[in-house]
């Protein structure tokens, strides 16, 4: 009996991948040969998972990738979340070029007249991918891992479940000894992590530094009564199966039309340049050369108003088009190419690439000093991150700030939380390399420590030896009358050792109680978070426009500004009116607050800050709930006493209007 192939199609149906406040949604449908197996209008990613693992996929289609995940690096841990098996197909991408999905579509007999619901879109990707239909997209793994666990649980109990317990142990250490013997009989690299228990080892994970199917071949999955060994890999980035360049880098994509069109790409760090001109590209053979070559982030031109075909090419791939000031001269040209021309060694062999060149030049050099403000700050985070993807972040609109959250948050949650739902099936080996991971840095320091005491204390004897050594002389000397010649300089140079060694410690002892609090901190600062008894609002120093859009997500989701100085844009208080937003002030002072009512904008004063990172406050939800219900009570308050006064005002102008009529009255008689 042949086995049913189950495909899973899936579209977005809202939400964005790039957004924490408005996380995406997708329809989804799942058939066999034999038709539906199951359908969802709107589902989030956590259930798109359990589908695949609950169902037994074997291939998933859809027409962009980058709607599962942002990044290369981000959609590679979605895809380690899937079984090994399961093969992902962009239905969109053939023989390295981009198709629609109406194209597509007609390959297997589907004649679509008006653009498709998400959950028609999903049925389609899906029909594409059981045909076969579009380009493999796989994880690409540095590193494989080999998890050594109980094959059950023990229960509560009492001999023979210690007697239980002991055997599963026993198991898991021959294992280990096992998988070591085949790693190092396969010269492979590794790292070994294990938890002891008594009589052997409670789990053991090995880190293998190579690819997945390497390591298969060595050691294969197994599953027995006492011991549970999985095999799963660590992907890094992901790579289209039929592309000579596995790796799409981000790309600024300079275009000159007219009779011989100019094409200038370069990458985010200024390493690589593409240059081509020619007279007979249309518009998707331009779309295809810009995929062959990366992932295109910006398209840029050098004209001022932008040439109509350049703005098609943009709109058709769906990317920002940057266009300068005014169009730029010959002079300003030369002068950005002979940029390039100093660091690269590159051939322009035409004006019109020349001038795509420095289109795309001009839009690098935009966003210049925010790419190297970026790179500085994340080479201080010191976390293991691809900082191009990082830039095309930035060129898709999001801050500076914003991108080091991302960063901080994508790697609390990948220390600290696991691999999503794969962790709730392998929780406690999970716990024991985050707990190895959290403790390594302390654990170092703690045994550098250990050996610095130790130097100390064999230094210390050598001196005591020295110092008997010359009481020994002296003693001589006295009764033989013999000058004395000793050499102190060891001596000394041992007592100066001590005395570094004694800094170096108090140094060190005090950097392991930092990283201590450090950790402390932080988990506080989780677990209060996650209980929902801290919150974090953004803060702002003065309130303007551009203050408020660099932090627009938080202030959409919390509904609160705090404002450290008391400077007010006048166009701010639009803005934020219509975000119908609450403003607490750090300096409370009674003339702005009283400003700030009568613009109907809810104020509070003096909140307590917990602590802070960058534009984040944390405090209280308490504190914060009483404020803010302080505030829309006294808002409120102030538009009672507007209305009565509007009502007095109009029924004294009623009462004037009458006498008014009386007098006119009386005067007519």
């Amino acid at each position: 009996m042949v086995k049913s192939m189950r495909v899973l199609g899936i579209d977005i149906v809202r939400g964005s991948p790039l957004s924490r406040t408005t996380p995406p949604y997708y329809s989804a449908v799942i058939i066999d040969e034999n038709g539906l197996v199951y359908e969802a209008p709107e589902i989030p990613l956590k259930s798109i998972i359990r589908l695949i693992l609950e169902y037994k996929v074997n291939r998933i289609g859809l027409d962009n990738i980058y709607e599962i995940a942002p990044t290369s690096k981000s959609i590679a841990r979605i895809l380690g979340m899937f079984p090994a098996d399961v093969e992902i197909y962009q239905v969109t991408i053939e023989d390295k070029n981009f198709v629609s999905l109406v194209n597509q579509a007609l390959k297997i007999g589907l004649d679509i007249t008006k653009k498709p619901r998400p959950l028609q879109t999903a049925y389609i990707c899906a029909l594409l991918a059981l045909n076969g239909i579009g380009t493999i997209i796989r994880g690409k793994e540095r590193k494989t891992k080999i998890i050594i666990s109980k094959a059950r649980s023990v229960g509560s109990g009492g001999s023979s479940a210690n007697r239980f317990a002991r055997g599963m142990r026993t198991a898991i250490l021959r294992a280990t000894r096992e998988i070591k013997y085949l790693l190092d009989k396969a010269s492979l690299n590794y790292d070994l992590v294990f938890r002891r228990g008594s009589g052997g080892l409670d789990s053991a994970v090995f880190i293998v530094y190579s690819d997945y199917k390497t390591v298969r071949k060595v050691i294969k999955p197994f599953e027995g009564n006492d011991v549970r060994i999985i095999i799963k890999p660590e992907y890094t980035t992901i790579e289209f199966v039929n592309e000579k360049d596995s790796r799409k880098r981000p790309i600024i994509v300079g275009i000159d039309p007219g009779m011989e069109t100019g094409i200038a790409i370069i990458d985010l760090s200024l390493q690589n340049v593409f240059l081509t001109s020619s007279k007979e590209l249309d518009r998707m053979e331009i779309i295809n050369l810009i995929y062959n070559i990366g992932i295109p982030a910006l398209i840029a031109t050098d004209k001022n108003p932008p040439p109509e075909s350049v703005k098609k090419i943009a709109s058709t791939i769906g990317v920002p088009l940057y266009i300068p000031s005014h169009s730029l001269s010959i002079e300003e040209k030369e002068r950005l190419v002979e940029i390039v021309k100093n660091r690269l060694d590159i051939d322009i062999k035409t004006v019109h690439e020349r001038d795509a060149l420095a289109a795309a030049l001009k839009a690098y050099k935009t966003y210049e000093k925010k790419f190297i403000e970026l790179e500085r700050k994340l080479m201080d985070l010191d976390i293991d991150i691809d900082i191009d993807e990082m830039k095309l972040l930035l060129l898709q609109g999001k801050t500076i700030n914003e991108i080091l959250e991302h960063v901080i948050e994508t790697y609390i949650e990948s220390t600290l939380n696991g691999y999503g739902e794969e962790r709730a099936r392998y929780n406690y080996i999970v716990n024991a390399i985050e707990d190895e991971e959290k403790d390594r840095k302390i654990r170092n320091l703690e045994n550098r420590v250990k050996e610095l005491l130790k130097e100390r204390e064999v230094l210390r004897n050598r001196i005591h030896e020295l110092e008997q050594k010359l009481s020994k002389l002296e003693y001589e000397s006295k009764f033989k009358g013999m000058p004395i010649n000793i050499d102190d300089i060891e001596l000394n140079k041992l007592r100066e050792r001590i005395k570094q060694l004694q800094n170096t410690i108090d140094t060190l002892l005090k950097e392991i109680e930092e990283n201590k609090k450090r950790t402390q901190f932080l988990e506080t600062m989780i677990n209060k978070l996650v209980l929902s008894e801290y919150v974090g609002i953004p803060k702002l120093r003065i309130l303007s426009v551009s203050g408020i859009m660099d932090v627009i997500d938080l202030v959409r989701a919390t509904k609160v500004i705090l404002l450290e100085e008391p400077i007010i844009e006048p166009d701010a208080l639009k803005l934020v009116k219509e975000l119908n937003c609450i403003i607490i002030l750090q300096k409370c002072e009674e003339n702005l607050k009283s400003f700030l009512l009568e613009h109907e904008i809810p104020t509070a004063c003096n909140l307590d800050k917990i602590s802070e990172i960058n534009s984040i406050v944390f405090t209280s939800k308490l504190d914060l709930d009483s404020k803010i219900s302080e505030a829309l009570k006294e808002v409120n308050l102030y538009r009672e006493k507007l209305r009565k006064l509007r009502y007095i005002d109009s029924k004294r102008l009623l009462e004037i209007i009458d006498e008014y009529r009386k007098q006119l009255l009386n005067g007519s008689h």
